[in-house]
């Protein structure tokens, strides 16, 4: 058999490969047969060498993200091994800049598309600054979920300088054919809109601005834009264009430390429109009232507020009770041990629960008084110091308030309103959110009482008007885009809320119930019976260690082995009032345990005892 050359690529191939070899060395000639080899290929398929290397960047990246992404088995392993004394985690990083400034829509003139995430702002209060919330020690058997199972976005392209322009030769030249003169003095541009800056000629009425709305929608060929004229602290018009291409805002982009004055309902809320992390603390707000449209990102808002609440405070801290008639919204939530109470979808279930609520606040008030406290973080000291458990922070979330104002009106808003003028103090505060927002869901009380609000697109401008008492609501652009109106300022800050998907809710829920038991009260849902008895034996002449039926109490209290107002309301057929002596009564008689926060009563004694502590004295 005849064989062409020693080589395996016959005489030829040997050929060329000593040519080759000789004057670009061994290496070059391989590197030189790996280029020629892909031209090949890239000529036999068609495709192009940019549209190769951007497949094979793309494999590449989901592969890195696969191996860095957390894994639940993994995160409960690093805690065991915490738990035992084993710890990987780096050490805290430096604590971020709290940036304060009067008008945080406009912090930098700059294109700032994809800020750090520690820098942050907190929604301007006219709160103090000085340390309010101690922070706790953290809890031996409870550990916060980590920050590392949210995702962060891709960094965005945002809008270069050619498009930028062009959109600001179009504004002057509209304005002008209006007979308007003005010029483009600076741009600001966030995740979905940039806000360009006019300076307006000496003479020129800012509202005939504003009045040109929609011919500058025409000129740009754009859906909605928004006018601010002028901007607050500004001798300049805004007019604020949505991106051709917005950026996604998570998470993940944003969560950061945040400073010692933060209580532990502290929420991130998204991106503003330079860009930078809003945030904002529930408990200085004290309420809030989201509203709008059915997709416009009110239920990703709620989302986000609970999430945030989950990675920042523990059950002992933040308590929860979520109301969700359309039972569909809230129910990632139903085993968390934050939870009061489980997740109320009826609307008769939820009246109850309001009311029981405002009995729980009234019930705090008298321990804030025992200790001479004025809001719930100086109780808790006093607590401490004497050994009593503290009381949480309890927060209650209502995804649907129409739903509930068509049902229970009165009852619904009663509570609300007693709520949102005296709660504040004993550390409970509201989250109110409706899709209908109209005079009749939104009362004037509701909204005298709840200040802080968050609006999202709205189909008409008195929707706007209801939520926010001003325009601007109507010419949002859906998807997460919200104007927040802060307690204390009248200033509507433009906001691109975060997203958070279903998956990381997932995992941190499963984080949070793997380590903590849930404990709830369902006697939170059963409403309380008010009978005239109670008002005819408020004399203020009754012994409060006797009483008719405080034999048949300790009966009914130790054959059932559980201890409520609820309970001694529906045996022995007596309104709140009386319940709530008589439990007192057989807490003084050594029948039952003292008060322990959200956890049930004990029953001290046996059915076996019965008779013997049925006429005994109180104790001392």
């Amino acid at each position: 058999m005849l064989t062409l050359g020693s080589g395996e690529g016959g005489l030829v191939g040997e050929g060329l490969e000593r040519v080759v070899a000789l004057g670009l060395g061994t290496t070059g000639s391989t590197i030189l047969g790996v280029l020629l080899t892909l031209a090949g290929v890239l000529l036999l398929t068609g495709a192009s060498l940019g549209a190769f290397l951007r497949r094979t960047g793309h494999v590449m990246h989901q592969a890195h993200q696969r191996v860095r992404r957390p894994k639940p088995n993994l995160i409960r392993a690093a805690n065991q091994l915490r738990a035992v004394g084993f710890s990987s985690e780096p050490p805290p990083p430096a604590p971020p800049v709290d940036v304060k400034h009067d008008y945080p829509d406009l912090v930098s003139d700059s294109v700032s598309v994809r800020p750090e995430p520690d820098s942050f702002h907190e929604a301007p209060t006219h709160e103090s600054q000085e340390q309010l919330f101690e922070l706790p020690a953290p809890v031996a058997d409870y550990e916060l979920p980590s920050r590392e199972l949210l995702t962060r976005s891709r960094p965005g392209v945002g809008p270069n300088g050619e498009a930028t322009q062009r959109i600001a030769d179009a504004l002057v030249t509209c304005l002008a054919h209006f007979g308007v003169e003005a010029t483009v003095i600076g741009q600001i541009s966030g995740p979905r809109v940039t806000r360009y800056e006019l300076q307006r000629a000496p003479g020129t009425k800012v509202g005939k601005v504003a009045n040109l709305k929609d011919d500058l929608s025409y000129a740009l060929a754009t859906t909605e834009i928004r006018i601010l004229a002028p901007i607050p602290g500004k001798q300049a018009v805004g007019v604020e264009v949505p991106n051709l291409s917005p950026s996604i805002v998570t998470l993940g982009d944003i969560y950061g430390d945040l400073p010692a004055t933060a209580s532990p309902l502290s929420v991130w809320l998204g991106k503003d429109i330079s860009g930078a992390a809003v945030w904002a603390d529930l408990a200085r707000m004290p309420h809030i009232l989201i509203a709008g449209t059915t997709g416009a990102g009110k239920s990703g808002c709620i989302n986000t507020i609970l999430t945030s609440i989950l990675l920042r405070a523990t059950p002992d801290e933040a308590r929860l009770i979520l109301i969700d008639p359309k039972r569909i919204e809230l129910n990632y939530y139903e085993q968390i041990p934050h939870l009061l109470t489980p997740v109320v979808s009826s609307p008769k279930e939820a009246a109850a629960v309001l009311l029981n609520v405002v009995t729980e606040m009234e019930r705090r008030y008298e321990r804030l008084s025992q200790v001479r406290a004025r809001n719930l973080p100086e109780a808790n000291r006093a607590f401490r110091k004497r050994g009593e458990d503290e009381l949480p922070y309890l927060l209650v979330v209502i995804d649907e308030l129409a739903d509930l104002m068509m049902v229970s009106p009165q009852e619904v808003e009663d509570s609300i309103i007693r709520l949102a003028q005296k709660s504040r103090a004993v550390g409970i505060h509201l989250v109110l959110a409706t899709q209908r927002p109209s005079v009749d869901v939104i009362t004037g009380m509701i909204k005298a009482n709840v200040p802080s609000r968050i609006a999202f697109a709205v189909s008409s401008q008195t929707d706007s008007r209801v939520i926010l008492d001003s325009n601007g609501a109507e010419s949002l652009l859906g998807q997460g885009d919200m104007l927040f109106k802060p307690l204390g300022t009248s200033r509507l800050q433009r906001v691109q809320g975060a997203y958070v998907t279903e998956e990381e809710i997932a995992m941190i829920v499963e984080q949070t119930k793997a380590q903590r038991e849930q404990q709830v009260d369902e006697s939170f849902l059963e409403a309380p019976v008010v009978f005239a008895e109670d008002a005819e034996s408020d004399d203020g002449e009754f012994d409060p260690d006797e009483d008719p039926l405080l034999d048949k109490a300790i009966e009914v209290v130790v054959t059932a082995q559980t201890a409520s107002v609820s309970l001694l309301q529906r045996r022995l057929r007596v309104g709140y009032t009386r319940a709530g002596r008589l439990i007192d009564m057989l807490e003084r008689r050594g029948i039952i345990s003292p008060y322990e926060g959200s956890k049930p009563r004990r029953v001290l004694v046996s059915e076996h005892d019965l008779e013997r502590v049925v006429h005994a004295p109180a104790l001392d």
